[in-house]
């Protein structure tokens, strides 16, 4: 059995390059093996290249797996190398990441869209989603095939002992923000709340980090915000030094699929606040991993972290529930549940 795994460019920033990053699964098994589906080349000339070059590498494996988002840059793309893996005859996984409502109702309402999705992403024998909402949505597109819900997985390897944390009543609360600056994952909002929370008392301190395309507007919007701190683009150990010393993750984004970001706090017993959007539901239950908010205003989350942060006993309790329940997305269990599910389709007829 030998398996094709479609990604991008690992030294990327994005959901897909991380989680592979982190998994490492073709260094673990030598029957597998990454396709990268980018590379310098014009748009114009790398994609029929790719395509070619792709056609080249499958016929000499059993299973396809590629990782699309439901996105204008992904669907078509990504459509192509299903479509392809389908009409040679290869089994195909299909694994969901990234996930936009404006473009699942794009392809709903849009005959050749809504053509391509049931011709290709529609056709291929297993189906891995972030959550059970993204698995009643391919239920209702008309998808029929087996659909197994996965989580994504956080990098682990800096953590030895970790332990639950703690808040004392003199600590300068450290609320991190760890995503892409853009709008739609909530950083304005992150930042009034921060603003709302020190008005009687600079208690507060708010860590962004990450690059995107507001960081311009989010540098002038911020201004001279002493308790904002922006830390761009964090690497592997300056990450593990801001989740070690950060006390609450933060992420009231607009839409998502099941943020990385989410998971890494998790496993440094951090609690979450966030939205009920997306895969996170199925991951952090409120009230005992953190807390999920439909709201997107900054009073309301202003209002749940003075709580969390005033009740000790509940938070230490959430940060204990979090280290417990993330070895379920540790490196090592998802890989294995992977390959796991590698040798079922392989077995299937």
């Amino acid at each position: 059995m030998k398996i094709l795994i479609n990604v991008p460019q690992l030294n990327l920033t994005g959901g897909v390059s991380s989680l592979f990053n982190v998994l490492k699964i073709e260094s673990n098994h030598e029957n597998i093996s990454l396709f990268i589906i980018k590379n310098r080349l014009p748009f114009i000339l790398r994609m029929p290249l790719k395509y070619i070059e792709f056609v080249y590498k499958i016929f000499s494996v059993d299973i396809v797996h590629i990782n699309p988002s439901l996105n204008r840059k992904s669907f078509l793309r990504d459509s192509v190398f299903a479509w392809l893996s389908l009409f040679f005859s290869k089994k195909l996984i299909v694994y969901w990441h990234g996930w936009e409502e404006t473009y699942e109702k794009k392809i709903i309402e849009n005959l050749f869209l809504n053509w391509v999705l049931k011709a290709t992403f529609l056709k291929a024998q297993t189906t891995i989603v972030l959550g059970e909402v993204f698995e009643m949505k391919l239920r209702k597109m008309g998808y029929n095939n087996k659909i197994v819900i996965e989580t994504n997985s956080a990098e682990n390897k800096y953590i030895t002992n970790q332990q639950p944390k703690n808040i004392k009543k003199t600590d300068c609360i450290n609320i991190l923000f760890l995503s892409r600056l853009e709008k739609a994952k909530g950083v304005y909002i992150a930042i009034e709340t921060l603003r709302i929370l020190n008005k009687n008392r600079q208690k507060y301190r708010l860590i962004i980090a990450g690059n995107g395309g507001e960081v311009v507007n989010v540098k002038s919007f911020i201004k001279d915000d002493e308790f904002i701190e922006l830390a761009g683009y964090v690497g592997e150990t300056t990450k593990h030094n801001l989740l070690n010393n950060s006390h609450i993750m933060f992420l009231p984004s607009y839409s998502e699929g099941l943020p990385l970001t989410l998971l890494e706090g998790m496993i440094y017993g951090l609690p979450i606040i966030s939205r009920p959007i997306g895969g996170i539901p199925d991951i952090v239950i409120n009230g005992e991993n953190g807390f999920l908010i439909e709201s997107l205003e900054p009073k309301v989350y202003s209002d749940k972290i003075e709580f969390l942060v005033n009740s000790d006993e509940l938070y230490k309790q959430i940060s204990i529930n979090n280290i417990e329940k993330s070895s379920l997305f540790s490196p090592e269990n998802v890989r294995e549940r992977i390959c796991n599910l590698y040798s079922q389709v392989n077995n299937e007829k």
